[in-house]
């Protein structure tokens, strides 16, 4: 060791001749450099005589498990919150419920004296009443523009045409009923007195003694003095008109064993007017002379210009009342505050007594929550977000509780992003089901396991190195028999060149020159690059490695060791010295430096865990 310090002392002695020459700001630059080669050396050449052994550490490969978690932080809160407040004004006459009671949804929270509303309701009650009244006063005058028949019979004779302007009143047709013929009779008051309406009468026409059934329609109830000098009483019997009595015939009749007193003649049942019962113009006929006509046939329509408007107006003014109740009775639930949702309440602020005037109408009177489940939203960094899936479960804890893990999964996963000091997260939000002794701005941790292994055979993730090389124990095996290497120099010229250019770059200076896929996986198998085997600790081999998942500690080993095999683990402290021990052991300076008043070049540089290629000399 002390002949190797020696050695390092005579290189300095000669690189200091040859900087002499050199400016003073180079000589500067020159000088820093070779005093961190020296001392990178001397730290190489200390560790490899044995003063480093003890600084070596090891990791057995063993099986476990392996999980990729992400983790994150929030506040929670209820799932469903919801505070109560009053859309309406007055004194609050009752409260039924206190801080930390569950109610139930639609219980009722409030009464509010409603009087004022009561009484202005029932006015618009009036007012709807008085509008239906009047539309339906509307309708009937509208109906009455189709002038009808009251009875059934025949036109005998029409009194306008279309086009005539007719008013109230105005006779339209006139009609008669010559189906039946109505017979009136004088009966001996003694006699009459058995006759009864409905009884069946025998007529008989004094013309042609030509007999007809009849009914007995009305007897009168007083008695007349005949031209006789007799007290007779009037008996009216219909009898159907076989088509050839007219008015004026006469005839007599027999009810049961009671006879007339005498003749009488025959009217018809009905003659009468159908008159319009509205104004307007005459638009239609619907029948003429001669036409037989039933109860309630239309026989004119007339048209108003007047009706439609008022029609339109008399709806408009029974809608608006209608919706004023409406209205009114929705007003009047708001004085009755029911709860919105079933849940604890948190918080009173009013109760009996207090009024609520235009000022605090909207003030918030209490806080009810569902407490049966409670969520909490995280933040996740843009390069896990897409890892993290509706449903997923979610281990929770919560500082505040000790020793208490809950369970929750993933309900909602945004894709609107904040981005801050060029870092986006994305918010997710979680649902703690079963929540016990979780209350509402509780801080909470959550861990969402995205993937994990079972049972695999694992190593510390810092013993593995760039390019899948870990260092395991030679165990006393010969150099033959480790996995074969690869010198650059052997390969072809074009492959050489490439090689120079595959390495990736940091900060200026471009490490690993390896030959072409070298350090992009395409070596043959088991082919270890040269600088790696050079690199490994005394007693250690290279070997190249399949990995699979890892985690912050450990990752997996799908082919290349073996359960128990040891292997070398780098020290946060040392793997500065173990990198420029690498750098040193790839060889040294050679030529000068290039640049204002410099010439040659700097070569050699670092390999595997030290620097490569050359340093560009001048700026």
């Amino acid at each position: 060791m002390n002949i190797q310090l020696g050695a390092i002392k005579e290189k300095a002695k000669a690189g200091a001749k040859k900087i002499k020459g050199l400016s003073k700001r180079n000589k500067i630059i020159v000088s820093s450099i070779a005093i961190l080669l020296v001392v990178a050396l001397t730290l190489s050449i200390v560790l490899s005589s044995g003063g480093g052994e003890a600084r070596i550490r090891t990791s057995t490969v063993d099986r476990g498990d392996i999980s990729v978690v992400i983790s994150g932080t929030g506040t929670i809160a209820p799932i469903d919150e919801y505070e109560v407040t009053a859309l309406v004004k007055g004194e609050i006459l009752s409260d039924t419920f206190q801080e930390g009671d569950m109610v139930e949804k639609g219980d009722l929270l409030y009464q509010i004296d409603s009087s004022d509303l009561e009484n202005t309701l029932e006015k618009a009650q009036l007012n709807l009443q008085k509008s239906q009244l009047s539309y339906n006063q509307t309708m009937d005058d509208l109906a009455k523009l189709n002038v009808k028949s009251t009875y059934g019979g025949t036109i005998t004779e029409m009194h306008a045409k279309v086009g005539d302007m007719v008013g109230n009143g105005t006779k339209i047709a006139s009609l008669v009923d010559m189906d039946t013929m109505i017979l009136e009779l004088p009966f001996n008051e003694a006699d009459a007195g058995s006759i009864y309406e409905g009884a069946t009468a025998q007529v008989m026409l004094t013309s042609s003694f030509y007999n007809l059934t009849g009914t007995v329609r009305r007897v009168s109830n007083s008695s007349l003095i005949s031209s006789e000098g007799a007290r007779v009483r009037t008996v009216e019997i219909a009898v159907q008109n076989p088509g050839a009595i007219k008015p004026g015939d006469m005839a007599t009749a027999l009810i049961g064993d009671v006879a007339c007193n005498g003749p009488g003649s025959f009217e018809y049942n009905l003659e009468t007017a159908i008159t319009a019962e509205a104004s307007g113009e005459v638009v239609s006929l619907q029948c003429g002379t001669g036409d037989k006509v039933l109860a309630g046939h239309t026989v004119a329509v007339l048209k108003s210009s007047n009706a439609e408007s008022t029609r339109l107006n008399s709806q408009i003014s029974l809608r608006d009342s209608q919706l004023s109740i409406e209205n009114y009775n929705k007003q009047l639930e708001d004085y009755q505050i029911t709860a919105p949702i079933s849940g604890t309440v948190l918080k009173k602020t009013s109760k009996a007594g207090d009024t609520l005037d235009n000022s605090n109408a909207s003030v918030v009177m209490a806080v009810i929550a569902d407490m049966s489940t409670i969520v909490f939203e995280m933040s996740v960094d843009e390069l896990d977000i897409s890892k993290i899936k509706v449903g997923q479960p979610v281990s929770v804890t919560a500082d505040a509780l000790e020793n208490r893990v809950y369970t929750g999964y993933v309900d909602y996963v945004s894709v609107v992003g904040t981005t801050q000091n060029g870092v986006t997260t994305y918010p997710i939000k979680i649902v703690v089901e079963n929540p016990e002794d979780l209350i509402p701005g509780m801080n909470v941790s959550a861990e969402i396991v995205v993937e994990s292994r079972k049972d695999v055979l694992r190593v510390p993730v810092t013993a593995v190195n760039r390019g899948n090389i870990v260092y395991v124990k030679d165990n006393g095996r010969k150099a033959e028999d480790a996995a074969a290497t690869v010198n650059p120099s052997n390969l072809p010229r074009e492959e050489r060149a490439e090689g120079m250019t595959n390495g990736a770059t940091q900060g200026g200076q471009t490490e690993n020159p390896a030959p072409k896929g070298m350090m992009q996986g395409k070596l043959p198998s088991g082919e270890i690059p040269e600088a790696m085997q050079k690199n490994a600790p005394e007693g250690f081999r290279a070997v190249r490695v399949e990995t699979g998942l890892n985690d912050s500690n450990y990752i997996e080993i799908i082919s290349g060791l073996s359960e128990g095999d040891e292997v070398y683990v780098p020290s946060s402290a040392g793997s500065t010295t173990n990198t420029m021990a690498g750098m040193m052991g790839m060889g040294g300076m050679s030529g000068g430096m290039s640049g204002r008043g410099m010439s040659g070049g700097m070569s050699g540089g670092m390999s595997g865990r030290g620097m490569s290629g050359g340093m560009p000399g001048g700026r």
